[in-house]
């Protein structure tokens, strides 16, 4: 296997490990909105706040999370969810025109 496809691999796996042990170490406050992560499978995110009680929050979701909020973080695990993640803890990854 070439060298070149070891480093970027293992650069590929340190970027995210970082990227989730700073996703998962976020605090996120009580009666804020919340970033749900939750597997594709079965309804997948929108599916799970659903089970917890919760509510979408936007017009639109991704694929493996929507943000959410009406609920406990424990209510969302307890549905299902991979992780909860508060959504300014990411921010910097949404970029559009507006904030550049």
């Amino acid at each position: 296997m070439p060298a070149y496809l070891l480093m970027a691999a293992g650069l590929t796996t340190c970027v995210g490990l970082e990227f989730a042990g700073f996703a998962l170490a976020a605090t996120v406050e009580p009666g804020e909105p919340v970033l749900v992560v939750a597997p594709p499978w079965s309804g997948g995110a929108e599916a799970v706040v659903a089970a917890a009680g919760g509510s979408i929050v936007g017009p639109t979701q991704a694929p493996l999370s929507v943000l959410a909020t009406g609920v406990s973080e424990q209510a969302f695990r307890d549905a299902g969810a991979w992780f909860l993640v508060n959504p300014g803890a990411v921010s910097f990854f949404c970029v559009t025109k507006d904030t550049v």
